[in-house]
């Protein structure tokens, strides 16, 4: 299906990137307008590079994930939806990797690799059990955390929500993710490096109607990640390095179960695909923000527009009125 995403990324970006391409073949147009574009290309490529090179920054030699023997991967909600798919291409990459899924329920993958603790990530006493018990384990060699788990409530008005039922959705997207960081992350002087992702939703940022408490919980989420980023930034900590991913909605059971509207601005994310896009950034220690699909790119943007232009972009997306009562 052909949506704004394809668009972007195979006609739209290298556009943009490089207009010179475009241009140079015809004579008719002026050479100082060749020059322009030529230049703009040559700037627009090394901006992209400084950019990388600086997610890649470090005091010290960062260790590509293959090269480091017998290391731990923490991942929470491994059973299904993202987190299968990133067990799966993990299993495929990383050899010699031992992988620890936090769930509920036990994943459908075979491997002696992978080994499962059961959890309910609701329950405070039951969090801090299997972390102390991977802790006393496992803790010096994990060098990859995947905070994945996620839940939500039933699409519904923010006056039939029950305190404790948005304590318990908290305590899963949120809380337990804090403490899972808290207790497993090396010390700030540790020579073990760590890579930490932490799954949010787009849903943070734009708050649509109905999800009050899920986008709550991903908001916090969010603030949190980029706030433990800054701090490791500014004491100039180098063995954690962190990556946020902001999704929109994606092939999964969570969000399913009802058609969504504007495919072609907003298509539903393959799972894989994001998978892929999250296990490279891990495999060679790159920090920064994946966002998809394209829109979600500019959620922060809209959210910071006059009020009248945030209400004509969402009844142009029905962003607030696509979701089923339940």
């Amino acid at each position: 299906m052909i949506s704004i995403d394809t668009l972007f990324d195979y006609i739209i970006l290298p556009c943009l990137k490089f207009p010179a391409l475009l241009i140079l073949p015809f004579q008719s147009i002026a050479l100082w307008i060749k020059t322009v574009c030529v230049i703009y290309s040559i700037l627009f490529y090394l901006f992209e590079v400084l950019n990388k090179v600086y997610k890649l920054k470090g005091s010290k030699k960062w260790k590509n994930l293959k090269d480091i023997r017998g290391n731990v991967i923490v991942i929470t909600g491994g059973s299904g939806g993202l987190g299968y798919s990133l067990i799966k291409i993990i299993l495929e990459r990383f050899p010699s990797t031992t992988i620890i899924n936090i769930d509920q329920t036990k994943s459908t993958i075979k491997d002696e690799r992978l080994i499962y603790y059961k959890c309910d990530l609701s329950n405070t006493n039951d969090v801090q059990e299997t972390i102390q018990t991977i802790k006393n384990q496992f803790r010096e060699r994990i060098n990859l955390i995947v905070n994945n788990a996620g839940a939500r409530l039933p699409f519904n008005s923010i006056n039939k929500l029950h305190s404790d039922e948005i304590s318990r959705l908290f305590q899963i997207n949120c809380f337990s993710t804090l403490e899972i960081i808290k207790q497993l992350a090396p010390d700030h002087n540790s020579q073990r490096q760590c890579f930490i992702v932490t799954i949010a939703s787009v849903l943070g940022i734009l708050n649509p109607s109905k999800v009050a408490a899920y986008a709550a919980s991903k908001a916090a989420l969010i603030s949190f990640h980029q706030s433990y980023e800054q701090e490791l930034r500014v004491s100039k900590v180098d063995n954690i390095r962190m990556l946020l991913v902001l999704p929109g909605q994606l092939n999964t059971k969570m969000f399913g179960g009802f058609e969504p509207p504007m495919q072609f601005w907003a298509p539903t994310i393959n799972v894989e695909t994001l998978a892929k896009a999250i296990i490279s950034k891990c495999e060679v220690g790159e920090r920064g923000t994946i966002q998809q699909p394209f829109y979600a790119n500019f959620a922060h943007i809209l959210m910071s527009l006059p009020y009248v232009i945030q209400v004509w972009a969402r009844e142009f997306a029905k962003i607030d009125d696509c979701l089923p009562d339940e």
